[in-house]
């Protein structure tokens, strides 16, 4: 038996790269998120006009690499800057990096074009499973990197955001794919029809077709303007201290952070609020072995009169009451306004190589990986969501990049959290577009939830965030400052609160079901041209 192997065509991974390079140019910085509509159609014509499953997974692997190579490049300075490695090495983690979060759309472009090939089914399938393979990537590997998702790009269109509360970020990736689908099949029957003998152009099907991507995109366009907020009943005070990442902690340099806070963290005549926020920063932070920082929460709470949440590092106890250092946790604690200490939050999804390394020791030591938050060992990661309760409300944080799973803040939204918070500290990204896109998707978990979104981060971009997803107030990056805005707590539950990603698993099950008909048919036979003659079946 001979594996006949067919390499694609130059023009397929082409077309492929440039799939991958508008789909990235519709996230920030870019943020030409009007080329949604169109960029993935060069590549699902490839898929569907694909001559091998060997072309299909090259072309998938091109689009993934492009893709993410040109929407993440902070991880390689990252990497470089923070976690100790040479421009060579990290280069080397880059292109591994590139490799493995291309394979995702690599399996996308295989799976279409086996199901397509077998079913006869050529673009149909091909928007299910767009969003199934998201839905793998949120949950795959090492916990899940459901960066830049498709629907994000869409987050500053308020008509077209009236899906998320239905069926979140999946539900609006499933129709920018099902209009690029439309699209890609339209171009497909076009070429084919100036084929000797091909009927004429545009056939009854070709006008349904142009009707349900008019219908798709007219909803996309539609000029709905979000209703009017009630008056906010709550104040929070949202600190940015811009604290360097490569600063050398002493106790004489602590106490000078903990004072410079304390300033940043004091009232204003006439400006009272509820909260005070700290986010997540380098800073080496122990509430409960700090003494000095337990006297300067006391004073600064007895002026301000309000709650305070801040990050920080915990340990648990050992047998003798001693802190375990073996076993931090990147925690945020809730003092009351009378002093008194409320709830805790464990991290739950901690960042690989940031936090811990997903390595074995042995081989940790032998490529001379670490992990870029070198003061302490592993992080452990918390096992469940935590809410935090002050003056009969009730709230929950989302701890730096924990605010792209979207399950995580439904289930807290579930809980009962009345409006969310998301401390992060974005200055591992440096002046990348990661800032950008890191609040881009914490508008879309507000969205989804219909709450108030507080983001306070340690350098930007710290803002306050209706449940439209709109901006209210932000403070610029890289200086700091603090910010002081109003927000309301809610009660209501949207539906996909209620129900989750319910679209993104009927999107799987619907992708199983052109599986089954794969399985139980014959394979047709092979298109002797790529990428585009002649037409497409769907």
């Amino acid at each position: 038996m001979h594996l006949k192997l067919r390499v694609p065509n130059a023009a397929s991974l082409v077309a492929a790269a440039v799939s991958g390079a508008a789909l990235s140019a519709c996230f920030p910085l870019r943020g030409w998120d009007w080329l949604a509509w169109m960029a993935l159609t060069p590549l699902f014509i490839v898929v569907a006009r694909a001559r091998s499953g060997w072309g299909a997974l090259a072309s998938g692997y091109v689009a993934g690499a492009v893709f993410f190579g040109l929407s993440c490049p902070w991880i390689a300075a990252t990497v470089h800057n923070y976690g100790g490695l040479s421009p060579a090495l990290a280069g080397v983690v880059f292109v591994l990096f590139l490799a493995l979060m291309g394979s995702y759309v690599a399996l996308f472009a295989w799976l279409g074009y086996w199901i397509g090939r077998r079913s006869g089914h050529r673009v149909l399938p091909l928007p299910f499973l767009w969003v199934a393979v998201e839905l793998l990537r949120t949950y795959t590997p090492m916990g899940g990197f459901p960066w830049n998702l498709l629907g994000y790009s869409q987050v500053s269109h308020a008509g077209f955001m009236l899906v998320a509360p239905i069926a979140g970020v999946y539900g609006a990736g499933l129709i920018i794919a099902a209009a690029n689908t439309l699209l890609a099949d339209l171009a497909m029957r076009f070429y084919a029809s100036r084929a000797e003998g091909a009927p004429g152009w545009p056939t009854r099907r070709d006008a349904w077709l142009g009707i349900s991507l008019g219908v798709i995109l007219g909803f996309a366009t539609w000029p709905y303007h979000p209703p009017s907020l009630p008056v906010e009943t709550l104040r929070a005070r949202l600190v940015q201290p811009n604290t360097a990442l490569n600063q050398n902690w002493t106790s004489a340099s602590l106490t000078r952070f903990l004072e410079q806070q304390q300033a940043l963290s004091a009232p204003v005549h006439g400006r009272h609020v509820n909260l005070i926020l700290w986010p997540e920063q380098p800073a080496p932070l122990a509430y409960a072995l700090q003494p000095g920082f337990q006297a300067i929460t006391a004073m600064m709470l007895s002026r301000a009169r309000a709650a305070f949440l801040f990050s920080e590092v915990t340990y648990p106890r050992t047998a003798q009451g001693l802190p375990n250092y073996r076993f931090p946790r990147n925690s945020s604690l809730l003092i009351h306004a009378d002093g008194t200490t409320g709830q805790r939050y464990d991290k739950i999804h901690l960042v690989p190589f940031g936090e811990y390394v997903p390595l074995p020791a042995w081989l940790q030591r032998l490529a001379g990986v670490g992990k870029m938050v070198q003061d302490v060992g592993d992080f452990v990661p918390g096992h469940k969501p935590v809410l935090f309760h002050d003056g009969g409300r009730a709230f929950a944080t989302l701890i730096c990049y924990e605010s792209i799973f979207p399950q995580l803040a439904r289930q807290e939204v579930l809980d009962g959290a009345q409006w969310l918070v998301n401390q992060s500290d974005d200055g591992w990204y440096g002046r990348s577009s990661a800032m950008a896109q890191g609040l881009m998707m914490a508008r879309m978990r507000a969205i989804e939830n219909r709450r108030w979104m507080l983001r306070d981060t340690n350098s930007g971009l710290t803002a306050v965030i209706d449940p439209y997803g709109r901006v209210r107030a932000e403070l610029p990056p890289f200086r700091a400052g603090a910010l002081v805005s109003g927000f309301s707590p809610r009660t209501g539950l949207t539906f996909y609160t209620r129900h989750g990603d319910w679209l993104a698993y009927l999107c799987v099950l619907i992708a199983a079901g052109f599986a089954g008909l794969a399985l139980l048919r014959r394979p047709r036979a092979q298109p002797q041209e790529a990428p585009c003659p002649p037409a497409a079946t769907s």
